[in-house]
C-alpha cells in the first residue's frame, strides 16, 4: 500500500494561503456564470445534468477529492479520494424568481455564493438555475480557490463541456476511492520532501549568481513598492461585511483588442480602463473625486507554463496598477494604463514567499492599504460551446470580495464577447450601480459596449436574437439599484 502513496498531493504554500484568507473572512471561491439557450423540456433537467457531469469526472479527478489533514508533524493537507462521493450533493437545481429577469438571476447567484463551500466535501458546487425568462436555463459553478485559480477552472470547466454538438455522453466508467495514507507514508514523504528541499538548496548554493539574480528581482519589486507608497484613502476600502450584489456589462472582443492596440495595449488595459471610469464614477457620486486622483488595483497574473494549463491548483501572483481615476478622458486614461502596465511587465508577479508572509497578509488584509480594488481578465474559448445539445451564450467570471477589498472585476472573453461582471459588498457599496454606469459609459466612449441582451427581461424572446447584439458608439446603460439594466 505504501507504494501508491509515494507521491502524495499536498497542498503548495499559495494553496494554503487561500484557507487561510477565507479563515479570516468570506467565501473564497472563484465562480463563473454560464447562460444556456432555451432547451426543450427534459434536454438538460438536473438529472440530465448530473448524467453529464458524473460521466465526465474521471477527466478531472480533483472534483472527487477532499482534503486530509495529517496529524500534526506530518506535513500540510493531502488531496485524498472522498470516500462517500455524491453527485448529488454537488450538482443541484434552484428555480430563479420571477419574473426570470437578470436582475432576479444575479440576486439569486449571489445568495448561493454567500457559505462557503463545505471542507468534509469536494469544494466545488453546480447550481441549475431554471425560470429564466425566454426559456432559458443558466449554471452557477462554485469552485473553491484551493482547488484552482481562474486559467485552471477553466480547463476543469472544459472538460465537462461538450467537446463537439451531438456528442454523446458516457455512463460514468467505475471508480473506486484510494484510502487516504497512513501515518507511514506521510511520514515517508514529509523526510523526501524535506530531502529533495535540502538538495535543492544546496544546488543552489553551489551557483550563487542565481541566487543574488533571484533577491535582484525581490529587491526591484521591493523597491517598486516602496515608490508607488500606500494606496489613497477612499471610501472603497472598508471591512468586507458579506452579503454581495453582482452586475453584468458586455463588450465586443474584437474592438477592444483593435481599440487596445491602438493604445499601445492589450485588452487587460481596456478592462482596467473600465475598472477606473466605474471607480471615477462612483468615487465622483460620493464627493471624493480629487484632481490627480490615482487609485492602485490588484491585477491578478498567471505564472502557469503554457503547457500546464489544465493543472490543478494555483500558478498566479499580482501586479499593483495605477488607475489614473481622475482622467475624463477615455482614450487617455488607457493610454496612462497600457504605459503603466508595459512597465510592470518588466519584473515577474508578485508572490508572498514563506509561511510568515502569508499569515500575515491574511491577517491585515481588512486594514490594508496596498490597493484599492481587485481585477481579474481571463482569456475564455474562443469558440461557441455546448452542454447536453444547448449552446452556451454567455460566460462571466464572478470574483470575490475580501478584507477591505469592497469592489472586484472579473473579466473573460467568450466566443467574441468580451463579459465584465462587478462583484461588490452590499452593505459597503449599496450605489454600486454607479460604478457599473462607469463602466458602461467608459466602455461606450471607445466604442466597445455591447449594449445588454433583452430577452432575459422579455419572456418569449428567441435565442437567435439574442445573438444579435451589436456593439454601438456611445449607448449609455442605467443600472438600477436591483442589477436590472433599464
Amino acid at each position: 500500500m505504501a507504494g501508491r502513496h509515494a507521491r502524495l498531493d499536498r497542498l503548495t504554500p499559495l494553496d494554503m494561503s487561500n484557507l487561510r484568507v477565507e479563515e479570516h473572512g468570506l467565501p473564497m471561491d472563484v465562480a463563473a456564470l454560464v447562460v444556456l439557450e432555451p432547451a426543450d423540456p427534459g434536454q438538460l433537467d438536473l438529472n440530465r445534468l448530473r448524467g453529464i457531469v458524473e460521466g465526465r469526472l474521471s477527466r478531472v479527478p480533483r472534483l472527487r477529492q477532499v482534503l486530509y489533514r495529517p496529524p500534526p508533524g506530518l506535513g500540510p493537507p493531502v488531496w485524498v479520494d472522498a470516500r462517500d462521493f455524491d453527485i448529488r450533493q454537488h450538482v443541484r437545481a434552484r428555480p430563479v424568481p420571477g419574473p426570470g429577469d437578470e436582475a432576479a438571476l444575479l440576486r439569486t447567484c449571489a445568495d448561493l455564493g454567500e457559505m462557503p463551500l463545505d471542507r468534509s466535501r469536494p469544494l466545488w458546487q453546480m447550481w441549475l438555475l431554471t425560470g429564466l425568462a425566454g426559456g432559458r436555463r443558466a449554471l452557477l459553478i462554485r469552485l473553491h480557490h484551493v482547488v484552482a485559480d481562474g486559467i485552471g477552472a477553466l480547463a476543469m470547466l472544459g472538460n465537462l463541456i461538450d467537446p463537439a454538438p451531438g456528442t454523446e455522453v458516457p455512463d460514468p466508467p467505475p471508480w473506486t476511492p484510494v484510502p487516504a495514507p497512513g501515518v507511514a507514508a506521510l511520514a515517508s514523504d514529509r523526510l523526501r520532501r524535506q530531502a529533495r528541499l535540502l538538495r535543492h538548496l544546496a544546488v543552489r548554493l553551489r551557483h550563487p549568481g542565481v541566487v543574488v539574480a533571484g533577491l535582484g528581482v525581490l529587491a526591484r519589486q521591493a523597491r517598486q513598492v516602496a515608490r508607488e507608497g500606500r494606496a489613497p484613502r477612499v471610501s472603497l476600502n472598508v471591512p468586507v461585511t458579506g452579503p454581495r450584489r453582482l452586475l453584468l456589462i458586455r463588450a465586443d472582443l474584437r474592438r477592444a483588442k483593435a481599440v487596445a492596440h491602438a493604445h499601445g495595449g492589450t485588452v487587460n488595459d481596456v478592462v482596467l480602463a473600465a475598472a477606473a471610469g466605474g471607480a471615477r464614477s462612483l468615487l465622483r457620486s460620493r464627493g471624493e473625486l480629487m484632481p490627480g486622483l490615482v487609485l492602485k488595483v490588484s491585477v491578478a497574473a498567471s505564472v502557469r507554463d503554457p503547457a500546464d494549463r489544465s493543472a490543478a491548483g494555483n500558478r498566479v501572483g499580482l501586479l499593483v496598477v495605477p488607475l489614473p481615476v481622475a482622467e475624463a478622458d477615455p482614450e487617455r486614461c488607457l493610454a496612462a494604463i497600457a504605459a503603466a502596465t508595459a512597465g510592470r511587465k518588466t519584473l515577474p508577479p508578485y508572490q508572498p514567499a514563506g509561511r510568515l508572509a502569508q499569515r500575515w497578509m491574511a491577517s491585515v488584509m481588512a486594514r490594508q492599504r496596498l490597493v484599492n480594488l481587485l481585477v481579474s481578465n481571463l482569456p475564455g474559448p474562443p469558440c461557441p460551446l455546448r452542454l447536453g445539445g444547448a449552446r452556451v451564450l454567455e460566460i462571466f467570471q464572478i470574483g470575490v470580495v475580501q478584507g477591505n477589498l469592497t469592489v472586484s472585476v472579473g473579466a473573460i472573453s467568450y466566443a467574441g464577447q468580451l463579459n465584465l461582471g462587478v462583484v461588490a459588498d452590499r452593505a459597503a457599496v449599496p450605489d454600486a450601480g454607479a460604478f457599473a454606469d462607469g463602466m458602461s459609459d467608459t466602455l461606450g466612449r471607445l466604442g466597445i459596449l455591447v449594449t445588454a441582451d433583452p430577452s432575459l427581461q422579455e419572456a418569449g424572446a428567441s435565442a437567435d436574437r439574442a445573438r444579435s447584439s451589436r456593439a454601438v458608439r456611445t449607448p449609455r446603460v442605467n443600472i438600477s439599484r436591483s442589477g436590472q439594466r433599464s
